[in-house]
């Protein structure tokens, strides 16, 4: 009997790597992001999750003890799907790659509403503020390989800091997001990453 209503058979040629833990964890993540884009952090209830997922709230709250936790994890499996690291073999291809999974993932209503109800929330929430923190450092770790790659090939100086690189290409579409209320765009996302290109290549 299975009291989270996970379906644990296994399909014909089909391997699920991690087992059925691995499954309710991914599928109490998928359904706190859709939660966050459908109605906001302040809306979205565990036990709102957990009924999406079909697990019981208890087997959320073993796992995640407060929403802010939840969501900081739901944020990290959303932005890996929708913000793969490219690898085009050039860093000014790779940041604009990037800065164009950026736009499509908070440029819509959905990811609009999410990312600022997240980003408000946590301007009043300290658990949710260090949560989001980690969320933050650890997207930055992993965009860093971008322009470490760049680093290497000898595309940019060996002084240059990788962070600093990510935050100034991501930094206006933020700006955007959260104070002017100005379009996202592609065409915004090329232009801040060649700008940040001209000053970042070596002369």
């Amino acid at each position: 009997m299975n009291p989270d209503n996970i379906d644990d058979t296994p399909r014909v040629g089909e391997q699920r790597p991690g087992g059925r833990a691995a499954r309710v964890r991914t599928a109490v993540l998928r359904a706190a992001a859709e939660l966050l884009t459908e109605v906001g952090y302040e809306t979205m209830s565990v036990e709102d999750v957990a009924a999406r997922a079909g697990v019981h709230k208890t087997t959320v709250y073993r796992r995640w003890p407060t929403k802010a936790a939840l969501t900081a994890d739901a944020a990290s499996l959303h932005s890996a799907d929708a913000v793969p690291i490219p690898d085009t073999g050039r860093v000014v291809e790779d940041l604009k790659v990037l800065t164009r999974e950026i736009v499509a993932n908070i440029g819509s209503e959905g990811g609009e509403r999410r990312s600022r109800s997240i980003i408000a929330a946590a301007a009043t929430s300290d658990e949710l503020a260090r949560a989001m923190h980690g969320f933050w450092a650890n997207r930055l770790a992993l965009t860093a390989e971008i322009v470490e790659r760049g680093i290497e090939r000898g595309e940019l100086p060996t002084s240059t800091d990788a962070n600093l690189i990510i935050e100034a290409v991501i930094g206006p579409l933020y700006v955007r997001l959260l104070l002017t209320g100005e379009p996202i765009t592609d065409e915004l996302a090329d232009r801040v990453v060649e700008l940040v290109a001209r000053g970042a290549t070596p002369r």
